[in-house]
């Protein structure tokens, strides 16, 4: 009888291993916007769970469609749901309990309007300080492409003449046709009021300060948060990776270097990811306390091997 018994668990644990291996198998599948930070971001990710045996494929689309694919079970994760911007399409979703919030991957995050240190130092530390200078900014205000939610709430700003602004002009191009434009001024003296974010590369490229809000600018002016979320059955499919996903944490100025290599001085994500990884397994082994491989290994001795 115990004989019977002994062989009844070892089949199932042979049909459980088999099972979770051919889970590891599967690929994970990202929904990775084209924006840079969040590019570099899922490299990283994909290359250490690459390392430790479970397989990744990315998709590049945006947010509306890596949400719907995550309810129809085609997208598995994405590390970039920036709230409360994308909040009018993760809630719903929340409530309904078609995806998980699994954590904060980066806490850091913040939108408004920026200014060359000279001009900070000189005095203007807030929207309310901009009117008393309005002829060294040539009352303009730069910023990104008309439709974008920056360039909406600017106009708001403007519209309602919030801090006096109601007779600035507004300048709306593409990021980098708007940094461009504002690094060429800065570079000869001149003043410039411009949309800025972080993480990006302009906060290491560009010696700027942000702007304190006003009543008005709320919707210009923000911090932000930016999570990981998944699908609703990821846990149960991939409790190692779930686990990693709960320690995941990005500091922002960290983010803005990969942004600043790779957006800017245009070094191949691949490098830039396994560069960064060498040069910090110190912080990549707080992501994986706790966590193994998927053979069964602890993963930051895996890991270790793979990025010698």
């Amino acid at each position: 009888m115990f004989g019977k018994i002994s062989k009844t668990i070892l089949a199932l644990m042979i049909v459980c291993t088999f099972a979770l291996q051919a889970h590891a198998a599967q690929k994970i599948r990202f929904g990775v916007p084209a924006w840079p930070g969040v590019m570099v971001k899922t490299e990283v990710v994909c290359q250490l769970l690459e390392s430790i045996g479970y397989p990744t494929e990315r998709f590049e689309i945006g947010p509306p469609i890596i949400y719907k694919g995550m309810t129809s079970g085609e997208v598995d994760a994405f590390l970039a749901a920036w709230t409360p911007q994308q909040n009018p399409m993760l809630d719903p979703l929340l409530e309904k309990k078609e995806v998980e919030v699994v954590a904060a991957n980066l806490d850091e995050a913040s939108i408004g309007l920026c200014v060359p240190d000279f001009a900070w130092e000189a005095g203007v530390k807030s929207f309310a300080d901009l009117e008393a200078h309005e002829k060294e900014f040539n009352k303009t205000i730069y910023d990104i492409e008309a439709g974008s939610g920056m360039h909406t709430a600017m106009e708001e700003v403007i519209a309602n003449d919030v801090a006096g602004l109601g007779d600035w002009d507004h300048a709306g191009s593409t990021t980098s046709a708007m940094l461009s434009q504002v690094k060429d001024l800065i570079k000869r003296g001149k003043w410039a009021a411009f949309g800025c974010w972080k993480p990006h590369w302009m906060n290491i490229e560009i010696d700027m300060k942000y702007l304190e809000g006003v009543p008005g600018t709320e919707k210009y002016v923000s911090q932000s948060i930016i999570y990981t979320v998944v699908s609703r059955d990821f846990q149960q499919n991939y409790p190692e990776v779930y686990t990693f996903f709960k320690n995941f944490r990005v500091p922002s100025d960290i983010q803005s270097k990969w942004i600043y290599d790779y957006g800017y001085k245009d070094i191949e994500q691949e490098k830039v990811a396994g560069d960064w990884i060498r040069a910090n397994m110190d912080m990549v082994g707080t992501w994986f306390e706790g966590v193994r491989a998927s053979d069964g290994r602890p993963a930051m001795d895996v890991i270790r091997g793979a990025f010698k």
